[in-house]
């Protein structure tokens, strides 16, 4: 009896014409599993290793690593060029200013003085 081994594929999408990863147990046809990116393949199969003990294909580990690093090359390269890109389209607003409460402070007291003359009061400010 041949021992069962966890497997990585790249196969076609049904859904998209994108590619997805397949993780596999061999010899098992439940334990399939798609993921969208390599990187979470990776953590799938992982998972499924510490879930039940059997080891992963070397050639998968090997695959699912070069795909990682080439991911993270053209993410790197497009984050260089974005900053570019929003630097020309940001605009320089003009903060908008509050009004004072000391103002609003200021036109109460008054209106409150003008209501003490009135009756004759004394108004301590």
């Amino acid at each position: 009896m041949e021992a069962k081994v966890i497997i990585v594929t790249e196969v076609k999408s049904n859904k998209s014409e994108n590619n997805v990863w397949m993780v596999a147990i061999t010899g098992e046809e439940q334990g399939q599993a798609y993921c969208k990116s390599p990187y979470k393949a990776m953590r799938f199969a992982f998972l499924l290793k510490k879930q039940t003990g059997f080891h992963i294909e070397d050639a998968s580990l090997k695959a699912l690593s070069a795909e990682i690093a080439k991911e993270k090359v053209a993410s790197a390269e497009s984050e260089a060029e974005k900053p570019a890109e929003q630097e020309a389209q940001t605009e320089v607003r003009p903060k908008k200013q509050r009004k004072p409460r000391a103002k609003k402070a200021e036109a109460e007291s008054q209106a409150l003085a003008q209501v003490a003359e009135q009756k004759g009061l004394i108004a301590f400010l």
